[in-house]
């Protein structure tokens, strides 16, 4: 996919400047050092405890309204983009567009660092009462650099 002016200056706006190179270096790093499947894991834990940091943004939430409106507030605090979420048939859809992940560390990157969204939405989910048989998981075939799709559900 090619990006448009529009999307190219969208994400070069996403990263503060002290922090590009650091990241982008770590995630080289990181790259040669293990495989996607362990940097995956190791980024939906790292999700997960910022959800469990995060949990105060997310008190009282008890609809989808609720919950998006929430997350967008709390979005927009750290310029972490927008979401929508909507019913499905098998579930709930989380469509987050603008997430940084790719500008961060790069879009080939995607493939692991998208793991902190769906440990991030996995976890806000169990806070906010979800069971254990309900998973995130980030429809990858669908997934790009500014518009990141997961569904929650069994």
């Amino acid at each position: 996919m090619t990006a448009t002016p529009l999307e190219n200056y969208y994400r070069e706006q996403q990263m503060s400047l002290q922090w590009f190179p650091f990241l982008r270096a770590m995630a080289g790093e990181l790259s040669e050092q293990t495989d996607a499947q362990t940097l995956r894991k190791l980024w939906t834990s790292i999700g997960e405890r910022a959800a469990q940091d995060s949990r105060e943004a997310f008190e009282g939430v008890n609809t989808l309204g609720a919950l998006t409106n929430a997350l967008n507030d709390y979005l927009a605090r750290i310029n972490w983009g927008v979401v929508e979420i909507s019913e499905i048939p098998a579930g709930i859809a989380i469509d987050h567009h603008g997430a940084p992940l790719a500008e961060a560390f790069g879009d080939d990157a995607l493939v692991w660092s998208i793991g902190f969204l769906e440990g991030f939405y996995q976890t806000l989910f169990g806070l906010l009462g979800a069971g254990p048989s309900m998973r995130v998981r980030a429809i990858e075939e669908e997934c790009e650099a500014l518009h990141l799709r997961f569904r929650f559900g069994r």
